[in-house]
């Protein structure tokens, strides 16, 4: 039975949460919904409006609306909370009636539904999936058998300069929690975007925690924001109060007991984890998070690139050892942001923000769950399926940036690359649905090709379509090397072995390609 408010549910109650529960799991129009009254005239159903509200009140979850910029620039939050103003564009705060917000942003509290999962038995059951998490040190199958979540073990969780008498993952409940962010366009026409802001619940099995039902929805901002932090300043309120510890239920043991939960890993893409950790971004002359590699500039243009070898750029800096690069660490990182953060100046600020590639102190550095960068890895999909692949077809295609790519061997002709098109959107006809999505034509519905998709092709398809299409066949090899190192990295479990073994083979990867494409490409713009 559900419990609300210390009260079991009645049974009018339970249909009216059972009908919400179909159209939710079943993506029921909210039209169709408001039909089943009248097609169940027995049952006490409502409008889809009313039962909203009723479910709302029932679970206990209730929104809590800030003001925001009505272009989203920061949310009224923390030192923003007295300005009647946008500090970013000067828009003003309340409508002409000086009362009246012209923007909300909506958060939904976590630490309710935390507690709600650890109260209901199914769930609490799942969630002891961490504890009991069997690690095997020569081997990777799970975040928690990574090395920063293995650091927190035995490690006192500090806030500010304060040591609490708690260890991190110290008692089988507490929770390990991931965000991600990310803009994306809701409609086909592309021209509104939101930026949801999501947290994974990692206690959960790894076949279950990313399923739609059990993602953690904070809220959604309109528009990307200026300052990122000032819309996730209440989520940090709520993960500082989660480090000291809140009571709940258990509902395994049915006792109260003090519920933890850290968050130990937040990810996107470059651009959102660069707003989220406050980084000048992938273009910037400092612009990787992990490391202090510097970019060079391409004359008479504002891109950054970041080769290893540079003997052929005219007053570089050394080469780099791609085994041996500046690796930032947590305390460099913020005493550095610190003294960004500390500028008397603009000028001074440019400088050090310049030299850096930091703008501030990030919001999340407040948590000691975190590390930086480490805490924030480049996910896989961003950074092959939807960077590093589309990126290979636009060179391969002479579309790549504004690069030299006349008589290079790595072209595939317009004709050639429509007929691996046409063939690529035929092989749909014959690959089993339990592949995956089907991948349309690439050549032709280039917009359609989605993270799935690329994989889909890159893995399966494009070894095969490939085949005697370069001007060099040395172009072919190098991409099925690529191939291969990207199936092991998907593999469900890899020994740390397999690891080192990636890590060097990638190296040469990168090294041939700067060697077989990049130096071609570019060189005659340097001498």
């Amino acid at each position: 039975m559900f419990l609300s408010e210390g009260k079991l549910l009645d049974e009018s109650n339970l249909t009216l949460l059972r009908a919400y529960t179909l159209k939710v799991e079943d993506g029921v129009r909210n039209s169709t919904f408001n039909k089943f009254r009248f097609a169940f005239p027995q049952a006490p159903l409502d409008s889809i409006k009313s039962t909203e509200r009723r479910v709302q009140f029932l679970s206990g979850f209730q929104p809590v609306r800030y003001h925001c910029c009505p272009s989203s620039c920061v949310c009224y939050t923390g030192p923003y909370g007295t300005l009647r103003q946008c500090p970013k564009c000067k828009a003003d705060r309340y409508k002409a009636d000086g009362m009246t917000p012209q923007a909300y942003f909506e958060y939904l509290p976590i630490i309710p539904r935390l507690r709600a999962m650890v109260a209901n038995f199914t769930y609490a059951e799942k969630m002891q999936y961490r504890s009991n998490h069997v690690r095997d040190p020569t081997k990777v199958t799970d975040i928690f058998d990574g090395a920063h979540y293995t650091s927190l073990l035995g490690k006192f969780v500090t806030i500010g300069d304060e040591e609490l008498p708690t260890w991190f993952f110290s008692d089988p409940r507490d929770i390990a929690l991931g965000l991600s962010t990310d803009g994306f366009c809701p409609f086909k026409r592309r021209n509104k975007s939101a930026w949801p802001l999501i947290l994974f619940n990692y206690n959960l099995p790894p076949e279950e925690r990313f399923h739609k039902k059990n993602i953690i929805s904070l809220g959604s901002i309109p528009k990307k924001p200026l300052d990122l932090d000032s819309f996730m300043w209440p989520l940090v309120q709520e993960l500082l109060q989660l480090e000291v510890g809140v009571e709940a239920f258990d509902a395994l043991l049915r006792m109260i007991f003090i519920l933890h939960a850290y968050l130990i890993v937040v990810f996107g893409d470059i651009p959102a984890v660069s707003l989220i950790m406050r980084m000048k971004g992938h273009n910037a002359i400092a612009p990787c998070r992990m490391c202090e590699i510097r970019g060079i500039r391409k004359p008479g243009t504002k891109t950054h690139y970041v080769p290893l070898d540079r003997s052929f750029f005219p007053g570089s800096q050394d080469s780099y050892n791609p085994s041996a690069l500046p690796l930032r660490n947590h305390a460099s990182f913020l005493e550095q942001a610190e003294i960004v953060q500390s500028s008397s100046t603009n000028k001074e600020f440019d400088t050090f923000s310049t030299k850096f590639g930091i703008k501030g102190v990030p919001l999340l550095s407040a948590l000691s769950s975190l590390s930086f960068p480490t805490s924030f890895p480049y996910d896989f999909m961003h950074l092959i399926w939807a960077n590093l692949i589309p990126n290979l077809v636009l060179l391969w295609t002479e579309k790549f940036k504004d690069l030299d790519h006349d008589g290079q061997g790595y072209v595939i002709t317009k004709t050639v690359w429509e007929a691996i098109g046409e063939a690529t959107f035929r092989a749909g006809e014959t690959i089993p649905a339990a592949f995956g999505s089907r991948v349309p034509n690439v050549a032709s519905e280039k917009a359609n090709m989605i993270a799935e998709t690329y994989s889909i092709w890159t893995l399966y398809l494009a070894p095969v379509l490939l085949k005697g299409r370069f001007l060099n066949e040395r172009y072919y090899n190098h991409f099925v090397k690529l191939v291969q190192l990207l199936a092991r990295c998907i593999d469900l479990e890899i020994t740390h072995e397999e690891i080192d073994d990636l890590d060097q083979n990638f190296q040469k990867w990168v090294q041939d390609y700067e060697r077989y494409v990049f130096h071609l490409s570019l060189q005659w713009n340097f001498v």
